[in-house]
């Protein structure tokens, strides 16, 4: 009788973990905690900010991530143009952030990324950012590895993951999501190659 109170508290201690860690609704998903902490976490004072390149190996390190995959998806989705912008499918480069923010603020009504990790309008929107506040790169980059922690955690260390980056869900556009992710990962083995062979 023993061992079925033992396997029943560690079934329910697990559905307890599993709830308080994986987001189980949108509400939950979305919380005012959770936005709070998300913006929190992209904040960084003056005094702290780095240029882009070497950031890239701070972010990845605060969210556990490689640096090779958060290079991978900025050089993918922007060619690591910080100002870039894609409304509704179109792409613009623009030479400026004052210039990007025009182009926003002309489609606002459309579903448009920015940034080095062309982060959507749709979790700008969850997050109640500013199209600016998400531009800046060093927020672009921690909203980013944010969303593509959120992604891992949910779907796994697999394509689905990160197609999910793109699509919001490997089962929105499963063609278009797969393409993506073997995009990225191609570049992501590349660079994960040259930094090994980097470190010999």
């Amino acid at each position: 009788m023993s061992r079925f109170f033992v396997v029943l508290y560690l079934i329910l201690s697990g559905a307890i973990v599993f709830a308080m860690f994986i987001p189980q609704t949108a509400e939950r998903e979305f919380s005012s905690s959770l936005r709070r902490k998300v913006q929190q976490r992209m904040m960084v004072s003056s005094g702290e900010r780095k240029p882009v390149p070497p950031l890239f190996g701070q972010v990845a390190k605060e969210f556990s991530l490689q640096p090779e995959i958060l290079n991978a998806i900025a050089d993918h989705e922007s060619g690591y143009n910080p100002w870039a912008v894609n409304v509704a499918g179109r792409s613009f480069y623009p030479s400026s952030r004052e210039e990007a923010l025009a182009i926003i603020e002309e489609n606002r009504k459309k579903s448009f990324d920015v940034g080095l990790m062309q982060i959507n309008s749709y979790w700008i929107k969850k997050f109640d950012l500013t199209p600016a506040e998400a531009l800046e790169p060093e927020e672009n980059l921690r909203l980013g590895a944010w969303i593509l922690r959120y992604c891992l955690d949910r779907y796994g260390y697999n394509w689905r993951a990160i197609g999910a980056y793109h699509t919001g869900s490997p089962k929105n556009l499963p063609e278009r999501s797969r393409a993506y992710a073997v995009k990225v990962m191609n570049k992501y083995k590349k660079l994960l190659e040259k930094s090994r062979s980097s470190e010999k």
